[in-house]
């Protein structure tokens, strides 16, 4: 993946994070991916998900003023797929995350 398309991707999926997180209660989801070591696993996480069609998606969506359809179609897999993911790394790290949001 070339430089430009991982920050785009990145990007894309730090915006969509952001979004699908403003749904969630600020505790526990937004409390917990607010910490950088929460985010960059939720980060690594979608990104060793992400099927090589979602990241053309991404480009194609961020390029392409024409292509609604297209856009529409990865953003709701996106979302999905951020939405597995924010479950995923809560479960695996629920211990972690109960020692470190209790000081909040």
């Amino acid at each position: 993946m070339s430089q430009g398309l991982m920050n785009l991707t990145v990007t894309g999926i730090n915006q969509t994070i952001e979004d699908v997180l403003d749904d969630y209660p600020v505790h526990p989801y937004q409390s917990a991916f607010s910490m950088p070591e929460l985010r960059q696993k939720l980060v690594a996480h979608i990104l060793s998900q992400v099927p090589q069609q979602l990241v053309e998606g991404l480009q194609l969506a961020s390029t392409s003023p024409v292509c609604h359809y297209s856009r529409l179609q990865v953003r709701l897999r996106l979302e999905m797929l951020v939405r597995g993911s924010i479950l995923h790394i809560l479960r695996e790290n629920a211990a972690w995350l109960h020692r470190n949001l209790s000081k909040f």
